[in-house]
């Protein structure tokens, strides 16, 4: 009779410890390239919209703007209808983003013409009222740029404030007429609403 052979010889013992290692060692190596990471920023609030935001707004907001439908990237942008068209004018508009399929909203710059041959908008303000000023600019990237741009620039417009835009190292007027105020804080408003 002959002797029982072992399950696990010295051999195969050593090909499942290199297989084990390998594997392992795999997992590790692509865990330190992955392309998906978690968003610890604290800035999902910049974008994240509920159900009743969304709802509020189609039900009660939308009729104010000019609605363009990308269904190819199931996004619908927001225009108030009421805005600046003229492309002989410095302006800046808004738009409102917002995607089909998941909870996010965006908001995106729409400069001029005249604007978007600058590569940075450079914008100062002086508020006649108590005589404070300064100044903000806004170099286009992304929708974190566009949200931290109009945010800095909401809370300044008012009736006391003047705003003046550079454009080929000349200062203009921007920001100037009621309807343009009301177009671009609107849209903010209306916004921020949507996101909190």
């Amino acid at each position: 009779m002959a002797a029982k052979q072992p399950i696990f010889t010295p051999e195969l013992i050593k090909v499942i410890k290199i297989f084990g290692l390998l594997s392992i060692g795999i997992v590790f190596f692509f865990s330190f390239f992955n392309e998906y990471r978690a968003d610890n920023t604290g800035n999902e609030s910049q974008s994240h919209i509920t159900d009743s935001s969304r709802l509020y707004f189609k039900n009660m907001r939308q009729y104010y703007y000019d609605v363009e439908k990308k269904d190819e990237a199931k996004l619908d942008i927001f225009r108030f209808g009421k805005r600046i068209k003229d492309e002989n004018l410095p302006f800046i508009n808004l738009s409102i983003i917002i995607s089909r399929i998941k909870d996010k909203a965006f908001i995106y710059l729409e400069p001029s013409k005249l604007l978007n041959k600058e590569s940075e908008i450079q914008i100062r303000w002086e508020n006649l009222e108590n005589n404070e000023q300064g100044s903000l600019s806004f170099i286009p990237g992304d929708r974190h740029s566009h949200f931290d741009f109009v945010a800095n620039l909401t809370p300044l417009i008012d009736e006391n404030t003047v705003f003046e835009v550079k454009i080929n190292d000349d200062w203009h007027k921007i920001l100037n007429s009621e309807k343009e105020r009301h177009a671009f804080k609107v849209t903010a408003e209306d916004y921020f609403r949507l996101i909190e």
